[in-house]
């Protein structure tokens, strides 16, 4: 009894070994991909620029860190970490760079050449990996903290950011590249010659899911497989090509047209759909379906591989939920998308989003909106009809756009050049390109605002419509808002009367004249740029001038920080200054 009683135990033991082991391997492979990636809110350093010297300001626009360095790296602007680069050494192509703190202070010691990693296509904008640095010892790279922790050995002979990948790191072994994550963690090993990403994204999860193509060098020449986002490996290295269909939103499984000697096949996952006998496979999203392509003919799958469509046509297009099929006699069959024939006159049927009508076109490209019965509801040809919603239409005539309602009466005139939704709001932005003019139109088909010479930015939670003479704003369904609505904790306000600008504060007191042929709002500093005489200055949030107008600028509403205005240059580069050209500057003398 005693042994049977060991022996359970021993069982049980093995058991919670056995769990305890699954769970490490579990945890520790899950942190390989979750992991916290810090976003930058809270923008508390600028580099400035001074006579071709770089330097940083603080948001009052002090200096922190004197313009003598020849690059300033600022990682993350709401920590005072600064990378300061001088003295470039022609043959070690390198900079000798130090750490310093808002004191001026060195902050990280004992590593040489500290670099912050430069990251595209992040999501708060920062061009930098924001909570690592890469140093390097012994011409080989590691990884440290902002802190100065040591994550990494230097073991690698090269770390870069991987592209919509936040917190993943390109890195370079032995002649090999991997992917590590901002931890210090091996997402993939250094075994690949070459790792590009697959570009997926959807709406739920952004780029958490996109994964990597990687790709060896073999004898036979260059061989791609697949890794997903996790690191798990799901295609070997052997396919002449690899692309996923980044079209096909699927949180759970990946699709990949995948080359042999030549030949495309459709893959999911590991599980082979279409095998290797196309000259090209194309997945067309709107109908859900696959343009396969075999011995110069075309024909279409669904994403199970099944045959829709036999591979007999020349080429193969869609209208809506038609399919356009030519023939080895060059006529045009119209289909549906199961391979019959239809003749109904037209050559490209939409379904609407109310089930109960569809926008056609014929074979002289006007269109109309039709019943499911077939009966013509809106008979006036257009060259385009576009549905926006709540049965209203955007239509064209020509050059002309304007929006009907499905009894076809017109609620928007046809004289706009463009006429489109704005992201994540309840309006339509149209255009007239001849003079710049933006108006904008709320979801029951009225203009609320017309503005000429007009620019227009979606901000968080209301839109600015602005020009060099107007300013205004509205919440996302069209309401004019006041800039107290918009900017509650300013101090001031701009305000027009009789075509010159000035501020009010919060009572609507006046606060600096009216005197200005331009203002901007106080910004997230509390400055403000003030326009006179084709020449802008800045003032502060207590109505105190910080620099007269000095400055030609050609922006419509610039942006500074004490007397330093901003600088976006076309390549990416930010930064602030008060540099002046010298015949604006003589003049301002004179």
């Amino acid at each position: 009894m005693k042994k049977k009683k060991l022996i359970i135990i021993g069982i049980l033991i093995l058991i919670i070994i056995v769990i305890v082991v699954s769970l490490i391997i579990y945890f520790s492979n899950r942190a390989k991909y979750i992991f916290d990636v810090e976003y930058v809110s809270n923008i508390e350093y600028n580099t400035v620029k001074v006579e071709d010297k770089y330097g940083v300001i603080d948001g009052n626009g002090n200096i922190v860190i004197e313009p003598t360095y020849n690059v300033i790296q600022i990682p993350n602007p709401s920590k005072p970490v600064f990378i300061c680069m001088s003295n470039y050494n022609t043959e070690t192509k390198e900079y000798e760079t130090k750490v310093l703190n808002d004191k001026k202070e060195q902050v990280i010691t004992g590593y040489s050449n500290i670099q912050a990693i430069p990251a595209n296509s992040t999501a708060d904008g920062i061009p930098f990996e924001n909570t690592v640095l890469r140093y390097k010892r012994d011409d080989k790279y590691g990884l440290i903290s902002l802190e100065g922790k040591e994550i990494t050995e230097a073991i690698y002979e090269e770390i870069s950011s991987v592209t919509y990948k936040e917190g993943m790191l390109l890195v370079k072994q032995e002649g090999k590249y991997g992917v590590i994550n901002i931890n210090g963690k091996v997402v993939i090993k250094p075994e690949y010659d070459n790792i590009t990403v697959d570009n997926y994204y959807d709406v739920n999860t952004g780029y958490q899911r996109t994964g990597f193509i990687v790709c060896s060098i073999k004898d036979e020449g260059y061989r791609y497989g697949y890794v997903d986002y996790r690191g798990k490996k799901i295609l070997d290295t052997i396919y002449t090509e690899v692309e996923r269909v980044t079209d096909l939103e699927d949180e759970k499984d990946v699709y990949i047209v995948a080359y042999k000697d030549g030949q495309a096949g459709l893959l999911k996952n590991k599980k082979q759909i279409l095998d290797y006998e196309y000259e090209d496979i194309i997945y067309y999203a709107y109908n859900d379906v696959f343009i396969v392509q075999r011995n110069g003919k075309q024909g279409i799958t669904d994403r199970k591989g099944k045959i829709k469509i036999d591979t007999k046509y020349t080429n193969i297009s869609f209208g809506g939920i038609y399919v356009n099929a030519v023939d080895e006699n060059n006529e045009t069959k119209i289909l549906d998308l199961n391979g019959n024939e239809v003749s109904d006159g037209y050559i490209a049927k939409m379904p609407t989003k109310d089930g109960e009508h569809y926008i056609v076109y014929d074979e002289e490209g006007l269109y109309k909106i039709i019943d499911n019965n077939g009966n013509v509801v809106v008979d006036r040809s257009y060259t385009n009809i576009e549905e926006i919603g709540d049965n209203y239409y955007i239509v064209a005539n020509n050059r002309n756009n304007g929006i009907i309602d499905l009894t076809g009466k017109s609620l928007v005139e046809l004289r706009y050049n463009s006429i489109v939704e704005l992201d994540n709001t309840e309006l339509l932005q149209a255009n007239i390109s001849a003079t710049s003019t933006v108006s904008l139109i709320n979801k029951n088909m009225q203009v609320v605002a017309t503005m000429d010479n007009a620019s227009i930015d979606v901000e968080d939670g209301y839109i600015r419509l602005y020009s060099e003479t107007e300013d205004k704003y509205f919440d996302y369904a069209g309401n004019e808002l006041s800039t107290k609505d918009v900017f509650p904790n300013n101090k001031m306000y701009a305000q027009e009367e009789n075509g010159k600008w000035g501020f009010v504060d919060q009572n609507g007191n006046t606060k600096v004249e009216n005197e200005y042929d331009m203002v901007t709002e106080l910004n997230e500093y509390g400055f403000a740029g003030i326009k006179k005489d084709g020449k802008w200055g800045v003032i502060d949030e207590d109505g105190q001038v910080v620099q007269e107008p000095i400055y030609e600028l050609d922006e419509i509403s610039p942006s500074f920080i004490g007397k330093y205005y901003k600088v976006d240059e076309w390549y990416g580069n930010v930064y602030y200054t008060d540099e002046v050209d010298e015949e604006t500057e003589e003049s301002s003398i004179n």
